[in-house]
């Protein structure tokens, strides 16, 4: 009888231990995200949170639900949820640098500039990995305030050699900007042409593949090419359309005047 019973144990703690290894494996989080992500196209956006607040791991922000939540908050502009998340995580132990990049997203999407690229330096010191996103982060915010736009140049171009295929594309936007930024529309045509061929044509992709074609659309006008930059901003416009876009965006109307309409 003892041993019967010492075999159930046995198979009830093989059972426990395999049981967390499948509900904790990458495949399930993956699963759980494909969930949530569903949800969300459903319109069940309290479903969906809800549903990632039971499954996340609290501990940690590098947990792909707790990541999604994260920035599921910063996405919609409610920077105290955001941040109430990534400061439980760091309370219970994670001091990652992708913790303090999320706090530098945070401030950012507060306008907390100095906040921001100080957690942006903090997060690439401390897990230097992170340099392919948070060094396009951070020169973005360089190049809008017009200064170290040559640090900005590095950054970015340490990026691209991090970066692979359709992922470069944001980099190459960015360096768009810096080339507007510095009055050299030439190099800026080039720039955002090459990130919007990378951009997989997508829903998903489709504002950023507009944002593309509106620098593009920019600087042929700069270079005093205005067909161009009304076939462009046309073409974008269109883009937009297919997505339903509302029409105070200030992209849509931005693209309008770029189009003579």
């Amino acid at each position: 009888m003892w041993v019967k019973l010492a075999i159930v144990i046995v198979l009830l703690g093989v059972f426990v231990y395999l049981s967390r290894k499948v509900f904790t494996s990458s495949a399930w989080k993956r699963y759980q995200l494909r969930r949530a992500s569903m949800m969300a196209a459903r319109g069940e956006i309290e479903k969906m949170i809800s549903y990632l607040e039971r499954n996340m791991d609290r501990r940690s922000v590098s947990d792909p639900l707790t990541n999604a939540l994260v920035f599921f908050h910063i996405r919609s502009g409610q920077m105290e949820k955001a941040e109430e998340l990534v400061m439980e995580a760091m309370e219970r132990g994670d001091g990652s640098g992708r913790a303090l990049a999320q706090l530098g997203y945070i401030a950012a999407g507060r306008d907390s500039r100095e906040e921001a690229e100080q957690y942006y330096r903090q997060a690439v010191e401390k897990d230097p990995e992170l340099r392919s996103t948070v060094n396009v982060n951070l020169a973005a915010m360089l190049i809008e305030d017009g200064r170290n736009l040559d640090e900005a140049e590095d950054l970015l171009n340490e990026a691209l050699d991090l970066r692979e295929g359709s992922a470069k594309s944001g980099v190459h936007i960015n360096l768009a900007l810096l080339s507007m930024k510095r009055g050299d529309p030439r190099q800026a045509l080039v720039q955002a042409l090459t990130g919007y061929e990378l951009m997989p044509a997508q829903k998903v992709t489709a504002r950023s593949r507009a944002n593309a074609l509106a620098i593009a659309s920019r600087a042929y006008r700069d270079q005093g090419e205005g067909k161009e930059s009304e076939r462009l901003a046309s073409k974008a416009l269109k883009i937009l359309d297919e997505v339903d876009t509302p029409g105070d965006d200030r992209l849509y109307t931005e693209l309008g005047h770029l189009a003579g309409s």
